[in-house]
């Protein structure tokens, strides 16, 4: 044979045999994958991905316990927040800032100040610790160029049905009183508010029940007079209501019931509300101020001998009542404040009263609360939207008991025997931190001015005030 045929004959070999050899092979890997163990390389491959799955779990398991371990940062519109992983510790940072302007119209006597002022520049510390343990410290620096201490407390607040509270805090009286300052319906609290005590030093049992169908605080404290943050001497200097010079303590309770809050009806958002606080011997003055916060309308007399003094039981009583529903908000309320001065060796009980109904209406379509209004569409003027606008009116009353001037307990010149005022005004939530408000607040007087001697006593001179405030709260 030939050399070229040899050749032709090999390569002929070379592909039948390559054929068969594919065709046997396929016929044994058929076999392999119905009656045998899979090759060597295949299970290789099954024990890299089982090893890639297991580096993968343990990963996991790395950054799950990792997060366990790393503290959360969160910054929005409720302040700055700093909170364990465990949500065991939190630090909560926030403020509130209120720049007002008070121009008084028709000020005949040239008595009243228009002025620019910061009303509340108050930082707000808030945290917990170990889950049951909640504290808040709110100082003040817009308070006269003195930095005065609102709220320093400490909760113990195992069970919502039963909280501890420990510190300088609001007693719990007065609807309008205990509602926090960034939510109030107008710039000023009304009158019912001056029957209240501002802050007060003690402590305090409180809680929710059914849900918050029913609600309690009773509390115990050093007890201060109305409108009081620090007690006054008869010397004038200040004593702050965190301390105390006198055994009597005082004793504040309220109850809260809003009978419909689980339900779908239109009362859903109606509460209805008692408070009481008694005294065996406060010593303590009340301090009066008008809407526009002049002071000056009840000063007690100053003869030379045996000066009136607060010397004797206090109590107060306050039913009130509230409801939101939807768009609308109302709300009304009553204060009564008894306190025994006494003149000498002579005592006697004055009682003082204040009545206010309020009503407001957010046009915009928000819902009316007691926490105010969060706007759905926050101030964008580029996207066209500009926030929530809420209308509001309120007529209130404050009455000094007219036995107060017969036993001349009082000043005749100086102290008013009424004060009746009706206000309107305009709320714009800008978003939930921003807010603008305008109000218009005229008070009529009855009493409290006199033209040469005491016994020419005539009324003091209406005000007439415009509030305006730009509010920063979060």
């Amino acid at each position: 044979m030939k050399n070229g045929e040899k050749h032709r004959w090999k390569s002929w070999a070379n592909i039948v045999n390559g054929f068969v050899a594919v065709t046997l092979g396929g016929f044994l890997n058929t076999a392999w994958s119905e009656d045998l163990p899979p090759p060597a390389a295949s299970t290789s491959l099954e024990q890299r991905l089982s090893i890639l799955e297991r580096k993968l779990e343990i990963a996991d398991e790395n950054a799950a316990a990792k997060a366990k371990e790393t503290p959360l940062v969160k910054v929005g519109a409720e302040g700055f927040q700093l909170q364990s992983a465990d949500k065991n510790f939190s630090l909560k940072i926030r403020g509130l800032i209120q720049a007002d302007s008070r121009q008084f119209i028709d000020d005949r006597t040239g008595s009243q100040t228009n002025q620019f002022l910061l009303r509340r520049v108050r930082p707000i510390l808030e945290g917990t610790a170990y889950q049951y343990f909640n504290f808040l410290i709110t100082p003040d620096f817009a308070s006269n160029a003195k930095t005065v201490l609102y709220d320093a407390y400490l909760d113990m607040a195992p069970w919502p049905f039963a909280k501890l509270r420990v510190g300088k805090f609001k007693p719990p009286i007065g609807l309008e009183h205990l509602q926090s300052d960034p939510y109030l319906t107008f710039a000023e609290r009304g009158l019912p508010s001056l029957l209240t005590p501002s802050r007060d030093t003690g402590l305090q049992l409180f809680g929710d029940l059914a849900g918050g169908v029913f609600s309690y605080a009773a509390a115990l404290t050093n007890g201060v007079g109305d409108n009081n943050t620090n007690a006054m001497t008869s010397t004038a200097t200040p004593i702050y209501s965190d301390t105390d010079n006198t055994d009597s303590k005082e004793a504040t309770g309220r109850i809260v019931v809003k009978p419909f809050k689980n339900t779908e009806t239109p009362f859903a958002g109606l509460g209805l509300g008692f408070s009481g606080s008694y005294s065996k011997n406060n010593i303590v003055n009340p301090s009066y101020s008008t809407p526009g916060q002049n002071s000056g309308i009840f000063t007690l007399a100053a003869p030379a001998i045996n000066p009136p003094l607060s010397d004797g039981a206090h109590t107060r009583i306050a039913p009130d009542l509230n409801w939101y529903y939807h768009s609308v908000g109302f709300y009304s309320e009553y204060i009564r404040s008894s306190q025994v001065y006494r003149t000498g060796t002579a005592r006697s009980k004055q009682t003082n009263q204040a009545g206010q109904i309020a009503a407001s209406y957010v046009l915009t379509g928000e819902d009316a609360s007691y926490t105010g209004v969060k706007p759905r569409k926050p101030f964008d003027p580029k996207n066209g939207t500009w926030g929530a606008v809420e209308l509001a009116a309120r007529y209130n009353v404050l009455y000094i008991d007219p036995d107060t001037f017969q036993r001349n307990i009082v000043s005749g010149t100086n102290t008013i025997q009424r004060a009746t005022a009706w206000g309107v005004g305009v709320n714009w939530y800008l978003n939930s931190i921003v807010r603008f408000t305008t109000d218009y607040e005229q008070t009529t007087f009855d009493k409290g001015a006199a033209i040469g001697t005491t016994t020419n006593v005539i009324d003091r001179p209406n005000e007439k005030v415009i509030i305006s405030r730009w509010q920063v709260y979060f």
